[in-house]
């Protein structure tokens, strides 16, 4: 089953960052872990977003025999409820 789920994207362009969420959409059977990510928080608050005051939490995915971490925008609690707490067949998370 296919999940969306907004996403935290930095931009590294030299010295300057650029900071915005995006969607990415993801099958909920490839996810090995969700966790609170408190690093995003405080790395907001030194670029000085104005997402600091949201929760994030880190996706580990499986990709065959690869990892890849997303840093997800919602609690690790949030994303876990939204994944299993509904079964349309399409989840949105914090829309």
């Amino acid at each position: 089953m296919l999940v969306e789920i907004k996403t935290l994207r930095v931009e590294n362009e030299g010295y300057k960052r650029n900071i915005s969420l995006g969607r990415v959409y993801v099958n909920s059977n490839n996810i090995i872990s969700i966790t609170d990510y408190a690093g995003a928080t405080s790395f907001l608050i030194k670029e000085q977003s104005g997402l600091s005051e949201e929760k994030f939490s880190l996706i580990k995915l499986s990709e065959g025999s690869n990892v890849q971490e997303l840093i997800a925008f919602g609690s690790a609690e949030q994303i876990f409820s939204t994944i299993n707490g509904n079964s349309d067949g399409k989840k949105i998370l914090n829309d």
